[in-house]
């Protein structure tokens, strides 16, 4: 199969807005947390349940096998350098895991490909899968603060909320880690931080690391391993363009209790995005590999994504 690229969309404000607000933490139906094994507390909508005897595997309408998928890719550029001789950086980040389906995938490849990624953890799902955490660091890879419950409805009552749930996470990743994780994302993007809430985490030496490339995997009407790949090659058009360091965001997903959904429902849509950039990461790795780039992780040095 080849990746056709697709055209860029128009630039300026609407360009900036299509990066900012595609492809944060959304759930099947637009829910905030699509794990199906939330307490009701802290849950506002769950993907429906398993219906009996009519789950089948959430795979393409056709049930075939996805290719390879081969992105057609130019030459790389001679010592991995830009024209003024600079280093050209990478980064790419996993938002909402670990989760027992997707994350070990993710890593598989990783190690595969020889690169280095960022893992974007919330809280609960970090004391669902402890051994997939100390992986992560094991491999040399990156983690950051996704808070701990994920729920927009707890954290985005107040800046006060909001810090007490990274702090929260902080205190389930800290075992791991032996220090506070400082760096964080917020979900939905840093664009639902309100001045008041900026005010509050740089006070509690908190550092926000947004994104300018996204897969659109979170998509909920379902998105294919091409339509991951030829946004991504979209978006680092543009924000090579605008001489930014690329900050791509994906997702590994959040804890689920199957991987296998009714076809046409929300989890079933969410299911197939996860098998989707399992599917589109090779590639995506190759096209930045072709272009010169270096895999770092996210830390406190890592430049703002505008």
């Amino acid at each position: 199969m080849k990746f056709s690229r697709i055209p860029a969309f128009a630039s300026g404000l609407l360009a900036l807005a299509l990066i900012t607000f595609t492809g944060g933490c959304a759930g099947p139906a637009g829910s905030v947390t699509p794990s199906v094994q939330a307490t009701p507390a802290a849950q506002t909508s769950s993907p429906p349940e398993k219906p009996a005897g009519q789950t089948v595997k959430a795979e393409p309408a056709d049930n075939k096998p996805a290719p390879v998928l081969k992105p057609q890719l130019g030459a790389a550029p001679a010592e991995g350098k830009t024209p003024e001789n600079r280093e050209q950086v990478v980064y790419l980040t996993f938002d909402d895991g670990p989760n027992s389906f997707f994350t070990g995938k993710v890593l598989d490849i990783l190690a595969e490909k020889g690169v280095k990624a960022t893992f974007m953890v919330v809280g609960k799902n970090a004391e669902k899968n402890p051994d997939l955490v100390k992986r992560i660091l094991a491999e040399g890879h990156g983690l950051a603060n996704h808070t701990y419950s994920h729920d927009y409805n707890i954290i985005y009552k107040s800046p006060e909320a909001f810090t007490a749930d990274l702090d929260k996470n902080n205190k389930a990743l800290i075992p791991f880690t032996a220090e506070p994780v400082m760096v964080f994302r917020a979900p939905g993007g840093p664009q639902k931080l309100g001045y008041s809430f900026k005010e509050k985490l740089r006070a509690r030496g908190y550092i926000s690391v947004g994104w300018n490339i996204t897969s659109v995997d979170s998509d909920p009407h379902g998105v294919s391993p091409e339509q991951e790949y030829n946004n991504i090659v979209r978006d680092l058009d543009r924000v090579e363009r605008l001489k930014r360091t690329p900050i791509v965001l994906m997702h590994d997903g959040t804890q689920l209790a199957t991987s296998e959904a009714k076809p046409g429902t929300p989890l079933a849509a969410y299911i197939n995005n996860r098998e989707s950039t399992i599917k589109a990461l090779p590639a995506v790795i190759d096209l930045f590999k072709s272009k010169g780039y270096r895999f770092a992780v996210v830390d406190a040095h890592t430049p703002p994504a505008w």
